[in-house]
């Protein structure tokens, strides 16, 4: 793991680095309008989802490909102090999409004098993620990985100090059964799109809520939905 043990403490390190801030700025800002034309188009099959019980994203799933649907900036700060409080230097991400989410965790990872490792599964959204986090200044401190999560992650060496699961939701629990093995104690996971995705995700919920896995886990309200575990191991 090519972490990078430099001193990084010194002011700007942080989501203040200009660099940074100017390009979390202008994703954000870009995601809006972009997913607001993206969900314009899904509107008729999100309607039709409602007498189906699909839930607005299930519904509109298949047109997504083009979509940011990226974390707010709420949950991506939570995120980036909470792996700073952790001293998280062995980021992992399944599912950086356009990278704003990336942005985020690499700025913590470039703060511990770690590193951070992206997926995603599309080769166009994975180009564009690796330019933004060059943009941010970020690159030294972060890769994203091509291709499917369980082959690009499976030779990732541990121990992983954070988690965050984002990307197709009938894999979150392979993804982290294929990260159990590697996760650090005391590691921290976190899951988005909890209450949008209910049906899908409950098998997940119900995994990490299950104290006989290894996981204490709660519920937040942030945004779509998140799930906070911290890995305790098994007895």
């Amino acid at each position: 793991m090519p972490f990078d043990c430099e001193d990084s403490t010194h002011a700007n390190r942080g989501l203040s680095h200009p660099d940074v801030a100017h390009t979390l700025k202008r994703l954000h800002r870009q995601a809006s309008g972009q997913d607001a034309r993206v969900f314009a188009r899904a509107l008729p099959a999100i309607i039709a989802g409602k007498f189906t019980g699909r839930s607005t994203f299930e519904a509109a799933e298949p047109y997504l490909s083009q979509a940011f649907i990226p974390v707010s900036e709420e949950f991506g700060r939570f995120m980036y102090l909470t792996a700073l409080s952790r001293g998280a230097r062995n980021i992992v991400e399944f599912g950086s999409s356009y990278g704003i989410s990336s942005i985020y965790l690499a700025a913590a990872a470039r703060e511990a004098g770690g590193f951070f490792t992206g997926s995603e599964k599309d080769s166009a959204k994975t180009q564009i993620a690796l330019a933004n986090l060059q943009e941010a200044g970020l690159s030294r401190w972060s890769d994203i990985r091509e291709g499917d999560a369980l082959e690009s992650l499976a030779p990732l060496e541990g121990p992983v100090d954070f988690l965050f699961l984002d990307g197709w939701k009938d894999l979150y629990i392979p993804v982290l059964k294929l990260m159990e093995p590697k996760l650090a104690p005391g590691a921290v996971i976190f899951a988005d799109n909890i209450r949008s995705f209910r049906k899908t995700l409950k098998p997940f919920v119900d995994y990490v809520s299950d104290a006989a896995n290894g996981y204490e886990t709660t519920l937040l309200g942030i945004g779509s939905g998140v799930s906070l575990s911290v890995w305790r191991g098994r007895d």
